[in-house]
Parts: C-alpha cells; sequence; structure tokens
C-alpha cells in the first residue's frame, strides 16, 4: 500500500460542487477520522462546497446508499468510507471485494465518480495509521481525489448552448 497521498489540487475559484460521504459505523472510531479528515480537506480545497454525510451500519451497505445518493442528481461525486480489519476467516475480504465491485458499478451506471476508501486492513495498528492520523489518512487522501475528479469531470463536459 502506498504511504504518499496524491497532491492537493489547487483551488480554482468558485465552484458549488456537492459532494456524499457514505460511512460505515462500524470500527467507528476509525471511521469516524476518515470522516472527519475527508470533510476538513473538501472544506479546504472547495470552500463553500456541500458535504453531505450519510452514515449506514456497515460496510456491506455503503454500496446501496451510494447508490441512493447519485439517483437524487444531487451530487458531483460519492466518497465511500468504511474499515474492514481482517480475522481468522475470509469474511472481511468477501465484504470489501463486494463493495469495490458494487461501487465501481455504481460509478459506472451513474458516470458519476464514487471514491472507494473502504480499507481492508490487518489490524487496529494499520487503521490507526490510516484513519487517525494525519500522514497517512485515507479520508484526505479520497477527499483530493473526489475534489480533483469533479473538477476533471466539469471541464471535459460540454457547457449547455
Amino acid at each position: 500500500m502506498s504511504t504518499a497521498q496524491p497532491i492537493r489540487p489547487r483551488t480554482v475559484g468558485k465552484a458549488s460542487f456537492s459532494f456524499a460521504i457514505v460511512a460505515s459505523q462500524y470500527n467507528a472510531t476509525y471511521v469516524q477520522g476518515l470522516v472527519e479528515q475527508a470533510h476538513r480537506e473538501i472544506n479546504e480545497l472547495e470552500p463553500g462546497a456541500k458535504i453531505k454525510i450519510i452514515w449506514v451500519p456497515g460496510a456491506f451497505e455503503i454500496p446501496v446508499m451510494a447508490k441512493l445518493a447519485l439517483a437524487q442528481k444531487t451530487f458531483h461525486a460519492v466518497i465511500a468510507l468504511g474499515v474492514l480489519l481482517q480475522g481468522e476467516t475470509s469474511h472481511a475480504l468477501l465484504v470489501a471485494q463486494s463493495v469495490t465491485a458494487a461501487l465501481q458499478d455504481i460509478a459506472l451506471e451513474f458516470s458519476i465518480p464514487v471514491i472507494n476508501e473502504v480499507l481492508l486492513l490487518q489490524n487496529e495498528e494499520q487503521a490507526r495509521a490510516r484513519c487517525l492520523e494525519p500522514e497517512l489518512n485515507r479520508g484526505t487522501e479520497a477527499a483530493r481525489a473526489a475534489v480533483s475528479i469533479v473538477r476533471t469531470v466539469r471541464e471535459i463536459t460540454p457547457k449547455p448552448a
């Protein structure tokens, strides 16, 4: 896993972007760290952006809520945040694979970016480093990716005549 975060996109003027953050309540301490960092970073990069945080029980419920959010046609991107800790069985891996595939399908169906930071981690030490510490925080990474891609989408999307 990379230890580098994406470069912070430059702030450009006023854009009225709207983001949905769909977050799992499971492993709440770690996910809250992701949500707080993502929220903070979006506000830094896109002051005035609308951010709706939608909590779901667990990671497996994230795709259905992401799909419902995109069906509203009010969001420029969805950020999916969750933490799965690998246990003695393959359950966490199966959930991670299902969530990843579903989120990609939803993004392609709606042609709206879905940033997947549903993390499959080996232990709580990895979770602390990626969710609670600023150096590797994947919430920051998710926000940067979301802002960057919505700006790119806006650049390549034809303007109405």
